[in-house]
């Protein structure tokens, strides 16, 4: 059995782990906010720039463009990708 999960494991394809430009920014974005109170909170004569510094991550991650293997749309041209319906 296991060299059947072997075999079957090594034909697929590596699956993307949305590693691109935009999903990374997001991320740095979404780190600097949650990190934001407390910067604050143990420097309050640099608040204004903590503010600059997250509102500047959230505008280049809104600019960003989706770029990467599998955007703009991850899955609209897979064969299984079908939207659930109630009829067929």
């Amino acid at each position: 059995m296991s060299s059947n999960t072997r075999e079957a494991s090594a034909s697929k394809k590596k699956y993307h782990q949305g590693h691109d430009i935009k999903s990374i920014l997001l991320n740095l974005f979404a780190t600097l906010l949650f990190l934001l109170p407390f910067a604050i909170y143990f420097d309050r004569e640099n608040t204004q720039r903590y503010l600059m510094v997250v509102g500047g991550a959230l505008a280049i991650a809104f600019v960003a463009p989706p770029m990467g293997p599998y955007r703009p749309h991850p899955y609209s041209d897979w064969e299984g990708n079908k939207p659930f319906t109630l009829r067929e």
